[in-house]
């Protein structure tokens, strides 16, 4: 029984759920939404220091920001603990009043995400007619990104609605489970007195068994932990930490002006600064990174080397020129041709009767050059061809090992 064991595909079955469960987790958190990037478009393409282009500034970052609270209170258990309504997101700042009765007043069946983000839209689009972003190129370059961010967003949104299927789950979970159940029985150890193999050691402690257990129940843990990133677990994203943190940079972001810039002041690095290290680095040793073929194959790099001309290929000995008659594509090709006319003979045979003489009657007649033929005319004629193509590949190989013999005696 412990020999069928090895038939059950445990290895298989686990690595491969563990691998979409893990693909998912990694792609669930390069999606979760980061604003930093079209923060610094809204505040480098949206020029003006008034204090309606900071406000319209700090609205886009801020819809932005909305946005995201929207979809991950209705994806994330913790924020929807957060923001378990629209007044919640109001007094949190995310949303403004008249804002929530403009977003109230649309009526629709479907998640109202796209709303804000359509906002976001208007104000650059606005921002342009009033020549705060120069040129229809850098409103493409921000509109590009803040599609990105929304793009980010709908992904974590279409893994939510589709999850892995329950039942493959399930059956990694009792699977394994069963298979440890299993090897309680088949892993026993039941030797007589009289075996072959019996050893002074008594290995009543399945030893290599309890190491398979800790090494597949730990991986089937961490598939369980990491099954639903958007949890309340410990070991889950922090959703409500990303929410305060997009928040608070992209307004200050959005906040700098030109006049934030610091003074602009020669650098103190020049070709011939050493690097500076703490005290405690600086006796590290630095181990730098140089090419694996630098310093090899050269015993004097110093030393002058003689550059010539390479020699051709003719005269190292290799094959033919290229532009010769006699080549080996030429000579497949005739060889080509020459099969392909036996194959016209062939074909004029009737199926039935296996010879065209028996059925010049039965068949249609057979015209070649606007000219009729009878089946022994077409067959004469075939014969023909094939006995000058044959000739004429003969000719062709003579003549091109009596131009490779000439070319080895030079």
């Amino acid at each position: 029984m412990e020999q069928r064991m090895e038939n059950i595909p445990l290895t298989f079955l686990l690595g491969f759920f563990v691998t979409i469960v893990v693909d998912r987790w990694r792609n669930i958190f390069a999606n979760i939404g980061f604003v930093d990037s079209v923060a610094f478009y809204i505040s480098n393409y949206v020029n003006g220091t008034d204090e309606e282009t900071r406000i319209v500034k700090r609205n886009m970052v801020r819809y932005l920001c909305l946005t995201q609270v929207l979809i991950l209170r209705d994806i994330s258990i913790k924020v929807r603990k957060r923001f378990p309504n629209l007044d919640a997101v109001v007094d949190a700042g995310f949303m403004q009043q008249h804002e929530k009765d403009s977003f109230d007043k649309i009526e629709n069946d479907y998640a109202k995400y796209w709303i804000p983000l359509n906002w976001t839209f208007a104000l650059a689009n606005e921002c342009r007619l009033q020549d705060k972003i120069k040129g229809d190129v850098l409103l493409n370059g921000l509109f590009n990104e803040i599609r990105m961010f929304y793009g980010n967003l709908q992904t974590l949104r279409n893994y939510d609605w589709v999850p892995i299927p329950l039942a493959y789950p399930q059956v990694v979970f009792v699977v394994v489970r069963l298979y440890f159940v299993l090897c309680v029985v088949t892993r026993q150890y039941i030797i007589n007195e009289d075996a072959d193999n019996l050893t002074n050691i008594d290995l009543w402690l399945p030893f290599m068994t309890q190491l398979q257990f800790i090494f597949y129940m730990g991986w089937l843990k961490v598939a369980e932990a990491l099954l639903n990133p958007l949890g309340e677990d410990d070991d889950d994203f922090e959703c409500n930490f990303i929410i305060d943190r997009n928040i608070t940079i992209a307004l200050a972001v959005v906040d700098q002006m030109p006049a934030d810039i610091p003074e602009q002041r020669r650098d103190n690095f020049d070709p011939q600064t050493i690097p500076l290290y703490s005290e405690k680095a600086a006796n590290v040793p630095d181990k730098p990174y140089i090419g694996s073929a630098a310093k090899q194959g050269v015993e004097d790099e110093k030393k002058r080397v003689k550059m010539v001309p390479r020699k051709s290929t003719l005269e190292n000995g290799g094959g033919g020129t290229r532009n010769g008659s006699v080549t080996t594509s030429n000579i497949g090709r005739r060889i080509k041709e020459s099969f392909n006319t036996r194959k016209r003979f062939w074909t004029m045979q009737k199926p039935e009767s296996g010879n065209a003489k028996n059925n010049d009657g039965l068949r249609p007649p057979v015209w070649y050059d606007n000219k009729r033929y009878s089946s022994s005319t077409c067959e004469a004629t075939n014969a023909t061809e094939t006995n000058a193509n044959n000739r004429n590949f003969e000719i062709n190989v003579e003549s091109f090992e009596h131009r490779r013999q000439s070319r080895d005696s030079i």
